[in-house]
């Protein structure tokens, strides 16, 4: 027995004897490739981007974002290491706008070629801030050429603003309408005994009908379809105008669809064609022609301008000017959340220290927010909109400018502004309230285990693995209720209404920016732009520097980001391009996906003002 604990004892001290030298050898020889690669970067110059003359290619491969997130050193390193893509995963919106804008005069570029075949799915309203941009750009007479092997219908949009619309001979344009559909899970919960407990105030309220319905609840139904079909009738219009096509051609019934695609033989790409979505149908050689004769040619290929040097060679488009006013630019993008957040959210406490830094900043005389969230934490949002009150208590213009979304949450931060700009497809309102616990106790009870103890008085115990007590679903119902009632309260305050013509509007229902001018919730449709001017207006600045707010990331911070991205770009390539690293960097980003729907959830009371349909 004895030779048996020893040789237990023996085994269990070499194996941690492994286990720690393997461990101390990967972290010396991550710290010796870090410093060697330090070094490395040190010793080289970084040679300085010299812009030829050619067509701008803007290549919008990834993701269109109001503001770029700033990921964790971490996510950085993984993303390095084990892919070997090259392409932007997000493209901030106002940097494509402003390239154009300033292409506009340059004399180097002699036009602008449109690629989309990468431009993941995004709202109508970002990529209507684009089109804008292009059609300003066209008025120089320079011209504007889309190409690609298929247009999908967001992709279609910007093409849409082009002179000129090349397609591959074997492609397609698919437009196909705007839909919204949801898992439902009653009857999966039902069946795993798993007890959803919601509690929620608002007819229209519908994050909460997957988890207690089987299927879209008539509210439900109505109000999406309200929303969701002003949203497309823009889209039909915004294209029909672009390409001078009637909305049959853009949108057509499913009879006009077959009857016309049986004329083409049931070629997709002769079907566009012949409804006017696209001018011609070329070959990849036959488009690289047709751009070399305003471009000039390359070699092989047309004259460019890659995208990101050239957005490099340009002077910083928020540089504050000292001898100028300033009025500041900040950015509210992603769900709301209360405590520790992730990438592309918003923390409540991270966002009240930079409204206080405008505050006390003598040379900001004025803000703008500029909101892009579906909500989340109403208890975050509470502490954003107590800031901004204080803001405006200190005597300067607050100017709200929301984006793609500025729902529930989103409203709440907006309400008190001085005057609120939303874009004609802004998706906003949704003022409503909801709650939602889920307990696992008949489950658990199912597979024989039981949940037992005791406690000094009616609150304790409260756990997944417990029933949940009658007197603590009422406390929170009363908790959701009086959140609801202060939500109308504060909307009604801000918006010089009375409660009682708030819930009228409200219930979570959701509206676009169209309606929401309508029943008062903002005040002008505009963009950025305009909300700027009223800005400087109400400051009574006839010049001023928009001044884009940003949190500054600490000596730490900026010193991991700069070891990780150092030590990433000199990491062998086998490792980078290897099966084994794609199948790593598709499970990280998986984990990543499947949790970032949690980060909306982290009040400390449960409570929730959020629209995640307003996401899609």
């Amino acid at each position: 027995m004895r030779f048996l604990f020893r040789s237990i004892k023996w085994f269990f001290r070499s194996l941690w004897r492994v286990i720690n030298f393997t461990r101390l050898l990967i972290i010396n020889l991550i710290f010796i490739g870090i410093v060697l690669a330090i070094f490395i970067g040190l010793s080289e110059e970084t040679p300085e981007t010299t812009i030829q003359e050619g067509a701008l290619v803007l290549d919008l491969a990834g993701k269109l974002v109001e503001q770029p997130t700033t990921p964790n050193p971490a996510d950085q390193l993984m993303e390095k290491w084990l892919s070997n893509n090259d392409t932007t995963r997000e493209i901030a919106v106002s940097d494509v706008v402003y390239m154009i804008q300033q292409a506009k005069q340059d004399p180097r570029v002699k036009g602008i070629v449109l690629k989309t075949a990468d431009l993941e799915t995004t709202s109508i309203g970002k990529l209507l801030l684009i089109t804008k941009a292009l059609d300003d750009f066209k008025q120089s007479k320079k011209p504007v050429v889309a190409i690609g092997n298929f247009y999908q219908q967001h992709q279609y949009l910007l093409a849409a603003h082009a002179n000129t619309i090349l397609l591959n001979p074997a492609g397609a344009v698919t437009i196909q309408g705007l839909g919204l559909y949801n898992l439902y899970f009653k009857s999966a919960l039902e069946k795993f005994n798993l007890t959803p407990h919601v509690f929620r105030v608002g007819t229209y309220k519908s994050f909460v009908e997957p988890y207690i319905r089987d299927d879209m609840s008539s509210e439900a139904r109505e109000a999406n379809q309200r929303w969701i079909g002003a949203v497309w009738q823009q889209y039909v219009a915004d294209v029909s105008k672009a390409r001078g096509l009637p909305a049959d051609a853009v949108a057509p019934s499913k009879e006009q669809v077959l009857a016309r695609l049986t004329k083409a033989e049931g070629n997709a790409a002769q079907y566009a064609l012949d409804q006017g979505l696209v001018d011609q149908l070329a070959t990849y050689d036959e488009m690289t022609d047709t751009i070399r004769n305003f471009a000039g040619s390359d070699e092989h290929d047309f004259r460019h301008i890659v995208m990101s040097d050239y957005l490099q060679s340009l002077p910083p488009r928020y540089q504050a000017v000292t001898n100028k006013p300033q009025i500041g630019l900040l950015v509210a993008a992603g769900a709301i959340v209360d405590g520790i957040s992730q990438p592309g959210t918003i923390n409540g406490d991270d966002l009240v220290k930079q409204i206080h830094t405008a505050m006390y900043d003598a040379k900001i005389k004025a803000l703008v927010l500029r909101i892009d969230s579906p909500g989340g934490s109403a208890f975050a949002a509470e502490q954003i909109r107590t800031a901004l009150l204080a803001f405006k208590a200190s005597g300067k213009p607050l100017i709200v400018s929301m984006g793609s979304t500025a729902a529930s949450g989103g409203y709440w931060i907006a309400a008190d502004a001085d005057k609120i700009f939303a874009e004609p497809t802004t998706i906003t309102g949704s003022i409503g309230v909801f709650g939602m616990f889920l307990t696992a106790d008949k489950a658990l009870n199912a597979l024989g285990i039981h949940a037992d103890g005791l406690g000094t008085t009616d609150f304790t115990g409260i756990s997944p693995v417990q029933p949940l007590p009658d007197h603590i679903k009422q406390i929170v119902q009363l908790n959701v209720e009086n959140t609801y009632q202060r939500f109308l309260d504060l909307v009604a305050e801000g918006r010089g209404m009375t409660p009682e013509q708030v819930d009228l509007v409200a219930q979570g229902r959701v509206w676009v920016g169209t309606d929401a001018k309508k029943l008062r919730l903002v005040d002008e449709l505009g963009s950025l732009t305009e909300a700027a001017a009223e800005a400087g207006k109400q400051a009574k600045l006839t010049d001023y520097q928009l001044t884009l707010i940003e949190p500054e990331l600490s000596t730490r911070d900026k010193l991991l980001r700069e070891l990780f991205n150092q030590s990433a770009e000199y990491l062998p390539s086998s490792v980078t391009h290897s099966g084994l690293g794609k199948l790593a960097l598709q499970w990280w980003s998986a984990g990543n996906q499947a949790l970032a729907p949690l980060n909306a959830l982290q009040d400390p009371q449960g409570i929730y003002s959020y629209c995640p349909v307003c996401q899609q």
